[in-house]
């Protein structure tokens, strides 16, 4: 087997780190797109703090704050409409998952010639450059600085679909984890779950034994493991703060891959349907359906499960032991928790059929069928 390692994203991570923004920017471009969300960034402060850097390097900047949760392809249009009109020349994100994939998006469809979500649902790509883009996680979550996916809802369609494209490896990310020390404990928590995800779906299902690869997955979860609990508790705990940036960046770059081929994260496929229809939380959606996804794989990947409990909690029951997990960080939840509607569940499972096809290169048989019974057992 043949694998290829190319991570082109300029890491700059670090307390402070935000500082480089001025100098970084001033090599990419004249002109920024300011992608970032309604409230929270400006609220804080980071906000004014990236716009005085960017003042600084002389670089023109237009400010789009109209990300919201679970980002729209309607609001993706509007933000190319003003990119285009601005005329900019590059892109920034500052803000979590959803802003992060809000700009990617845009620079996506700066190259197409139509609302992207035609694009994104026919997976029809552009040809051609796209704008440079520059992260700055203020949540440790999504780890979206360090690959070239976004996800995208259509809420009128209650659809959420993934592009990937290697053109959206950002060019530079600046993770500074100071950005995060005010993030509350309830995101906090949430961001843990979905780095732990990133990590436990791939290794879960993979087919092999890798002693790098499954090495590597094994430390950092049980580094998101200890970390969490102490960054939810104390939430100005930078060193906890910054082990969770560290993870976050690296659980969903091509470091995790190193080592041999892994798994697939089908778990996350079946939780944007669910999204897609509720407009819930995406942690929160998983930490939902992690153990029933656990107890479904339990027959195919006993040994995989085991491995998981013994190398990351010291236990042998490890579908046990990430309950245990999720109920010491208050993120137990049932899909009846989160207000998904029983008689929807065969029409969701349906759906995230169709919206995120890697789910057939899950372990065993993951069709309509069988996803209506994973989201029964998760509903309670």
């Amino acid at each position: 087997m043949i694998t290829t390692f190319d991570l082109s994203t300029r890491i700059i991570f670090g307390v402070g780190s935000i500082s480089s923004l001025n100098h970084e920017a001033s090599l990419l471009g004249r002109h920024a797109l300011l992608v970032t969300g309604k409230d929270a960034v400006r609220r804080l402060g980071i906000l004014e703090r990236a716009l005085f850097l960017l003042k600084e390097a002389c670089v023109q900047t237009t400010l789009f704050d109209h990300v919201e949760p679970n980002p729209r392809s309607s609001t993706v249009d509007e933000g190319i409409k003003l990119a285009r009109a601005k005329g900019v020349d590059m892109i920034i994100a500052l803000g979590g998952g959803s802003a992060m994939d809000a700009a990617k998006a845009i620079a996506f469809g700066l190259a197409c010639n139509g609302p992207v979500w035609d694009y994104i649902q026919q997976e029809e790509y552009p040809e051609g450059d796209l704008l440079p883009l520059i992260m700055i996680p203020t949540v440790a979550a999504s780890g979206s600085e360090a690959n070239g996916n976004a996800v995208i809802s259509n809420w009128e369609k209650h659809e959420k679909r993934v592009i990937s494209d290697n053109r959206l490896q950002p060019k530079v990310s600046l993770v500074d984890p100071l950005l995060t020390l005010s993030l509350p404990p309830r995101q906090t928590a949430q961001g843990g779950v979905d780095i732990f995800c990133h990590i436990a779906e791939p290794y879960l299902t993979a087919a092999d034994t890798s002693p790098l690869r499954d090495g590597m997955a094994e430390l950092a979860m049980r580094l998101v493991v200890e970390y969490l609990p102490k960054a939810v508790q104390t939430p100005h705990d930078l060193q906890s703060r910054t082990q969770l940036s560290w993870l976050s960046t690296i659980a969903c770059s091509q470091f995790m891959s190193l080592g041999g081929k892994s798994g697939n994260m089908t778990m996350h496929g079946l939780e944007h349907a669910l999204s897609g229809y509720y407009d819930i939380a995406h942690a929160d959606g998983l930490a939902a359906l992690l153990p029933a996804y656990m107890r479904n794989l339990y027959p195919v990947r006993r040994h995989r499960i085991e491995m998981l409990g013994e190398k990351v909690f010291g236990q042998t029951d490890g579908i046990l032991a990430v309950e245990n997990w999720l109920k010491k960080n208050n993120m137990n939840f049932s899909l009846k928790d989160l207000g998904v509607a029983e008689a929807k569940i065969e029409e969701i499972a349906a759906a995230a059929i169709v919206m995120s096809p890697w789910v057939k290169n899950h372990p065993g048989v993951l069709d309509k069928r069988v996803a209506t019974s994973l989201y029964s057992t998760a509903f309670n």
